[in-house]
C-alpha cells in the first residue's frame, strides 16, 4: 500500500510539474496574428483576378503589381489558400483563391509533352523559363494534396501523384541515391555551369531541395499510401539525417556532388540554422507519417537543435541568426522571417518530443521578436532584418522568394501545438 501511494503522489508531482509549464504565447494570439498580418494581407489584394494565379511584388504605393510568376511561388501560395479552407479561416475566400492558383498552375506551368512543371511564366501564362527543377516541382506536389484535402477534386490527387512518377522517372538517381535537381524542359540535365539557376549550383544535389522533397512526399504518403512513395520518403530521411550532415559538426551542409561528395568551398561549409531547426521537425512528421516510432530520432533532432541553438540563437534581441561558420558562433547574424518562423514550430516541437523546458524561452524569444519586430504595420512580413530588428537596405514584404507558406504554416502549426499543451 505505501508503495503504491508513493507511486500515486510521484505522478500527481509530475502533473503538477507539468501544469506549471506555461507558455504566455497563446493559441488565440497565433490565429490573430495569422489572419492580421498574412491573411489580411494576400487575401485578396494577391489575387489576379484577369489572369488567374498570384502577384508576386509590391509596387512603390505598396499595392501588388503584375510580374512574372514563378513556379515556387505560385504554389506555395495555393498551399497557403488550401490550408487555410481546410482550417476553416475564410473557407469559401480562401477555397476561391486556392482554385485560382491551381488552374493556373495546370493550364500554363504543365508541360503536357514532357510532363512535370516549368520554372516561370509571363503574367498572363506564356512561358518565361522552360527549364524544371525538382525544388520547386516539390512545392506543386505540396500545394495539389492541400488543395485535394480541401477542395475533395480527386484531379488534384492524381496530380500529385502523377509529378511523382515523373520526378520518380526522370530525377531521381537510382545509381547514387537521392534525386538530381535541374533539367532542361526535354528532362535533360542541365550541366553548363555558365547557365543561370534557382537552388544550389549547377548540375549538384541540394540539402535544400531533399528537404523539401521530403516534405512533399510525407504529405502525398499520407493520402496515397503508396509504397513507393514511402520507400522514397524512407530515403530521403535517411539522406536529411545523415547523407547530408557533416561529418564533425552536427549540422547539414548544402551543395553536394552527384555521388553525394561534399563540395569543399567557404560558402558552402557553414550551417543554416533555419533549414537545420525546419529539417528536424519535418523529419519527425514524415517518420510519424510512415508509422516509425520518432523516438529512435530523439538524439539526432536534439543534437541537430542544440547546435543551432549554441551557435545562431540571439540571447539579447531574440530569434535566430542566418548562418555561420562550422563550430563557431555566426557571423551572418540578419534574421530572415522564414529562419525565425520554421524555429517556432522546431522549439514547440522538441518540448513536445523530449519534455525539456529549455525550448519553451526560445520559442516565446523567437515569437515576440516577429510580432514586434518581422511583422509589418504596413501588412505582412519584412523579409529580412538586422541583427537589433531594424529592416535592412532593401526591405520587402513579399517577393517571388516569399509569400505565406513559412510563416502560415508555423502560425497554424504553432496554434496546434499550443493547443495540445494546455489539454
Amino acid at each position: 500500500m505505501r508503495l503504491i501511494c508513493l507511486a500515486l503522489l510521484w505522478v500527481a508531482c509530475c502533473q503538477v510539474s507539468r501544469a506549471q509549464v506555461s507558455v504566455s504565447v497563446t493559441p488565440e494570439q497565433c490565429r490573430s496574428l495569422l489572419e492580421t498580418s498574412l491573411v489580411d494581407f494576400y487575401l485578396p489584394g494577391s489575387l489576379d483576378k484577369e489572369f488567374g494565379g498570384y502577384f508576386e511584388e509590391l509596387g512603390r504605393d505598396g499595392d501588388f503589381v503584375p510580374t512574372d510568376k514563378f513556379l515556387t511561388m505560385q504554389a506555395r501560395q495555393v498551399w497557403f489558400f488550401s490550408t487555410l479552407a481546410v482550417n476553416d479561416i475564410r473557407r469559401e475566400a480562401s477555397l476561391q483563391a486556392a482554385e485560382s492558383g491551381y488552374r493556373f498552375l495546370c493550364e500554363h506551368f504543365y508541360d503536357s509533352q514532357h510532363g512535370g512543371y516549368i520554372t516561370k511564366t509571363r503574367r498572363n501564362g506564356e512561358p518565361s523559363d522552360t527549364r524544371k527543377h525538382v525544388y520547386p516541382n516539390a512545392f506543386v506536389i505540396y500545394a495539389f494534396v492541400e488543395y485535394y484535402r480541401a477542395s475533395k477534386d480527386d484531379d488534384a490527387l492524381r496530380r500529385a501523384t502523377q509529378l511523382f512518377e515523373t520526378l520518380e522517372s526522370h530525377c531521381h538517381d537510382k545509381q547514387y541515391g537521392g534525386y538530381q535537381e535541374f533539367f532542361y524542359n526535354d528532362w535533360k540535365l542541365v550541366t553548363d555551369p555558365k547557365e543561370s539557376g534557382y537552388v544550389g549550383a549547377i548540375n549538384t544535389k541540394t540539402y535544400n531541395s531533399h528537404l523539401h522533397l521530403l516534405e512533399a512526399f510525407t504529405e502525398l504518403y499520407k493520402e496515397t499510401d503508396n509504397a513507393l512513395v514511402g520507400r522514397r520518403l524512407a530515403e530521403l530521411i535517411t539522406i536529411n539525417i545523415s547523407t547530408v550532415k557533416h561529418p564533425q559538426y552536427a549540422c547539414n551542409i548544402d551543395g553536394w556532388t552527384r555521388q553525394w561528395e561534399m563540395i569543399e568551398s567557404p560558402s558552402n561549409l557553414r550551417a543554416s540554422y533555419g533549414h537545420d531547426v525546419e529539417c528536424a521537425w519535418l523529419v519527425l512528421e514524415a517518420a510519424k507519417a510512415l508509422g516509425q516510432s520518432t523516438t529512435t530520432l530523439e538524439n539526432w533532432a536534439v543534437t541537430t537543435c542544440d547546435y543551432s541553438i549554441r551557435y545562431g540563437y540571439d540571447h539579447q534581441y531574440g530569434g535566430f541568426h542566418y548562418t555561420g561558420p562550422l563550430g563557431e558562433p555566426s557571423d551572418e547574424r540578419k534574421k530572415v522571417w522564414w529562419t525565425q518562423t520554421e524555429a517556432l514550430v522546431a522549439m514547440l516541437t522538441l518540448h513536445q518530443l523530449t519534455g525539456d523546458e529549455k525550448y519553451l524561452p526560445l520559442f516565446e524569444g523567437t515569437y515576440k521578436f516577429c510580432e514586434q519586430s518581422l511583422v509589418a504595420k504596413e501588412g505582412g512580413w519584412w523579409n529580412t532584418l538586422t541583427v537589433d530588428g531594424k529592416p535592412d537596405r532593401y526591405p520587402s514584404r513579399t517577393s517571388m522568394w516569399q509569400g505565406a507558406y513559412h510563416n502560415g504554416r508555423a502560425l497554424i502549426r504553432c496554434e496546434a501545438l499550443l493547443k495540445e499543451f494546455s489539454q
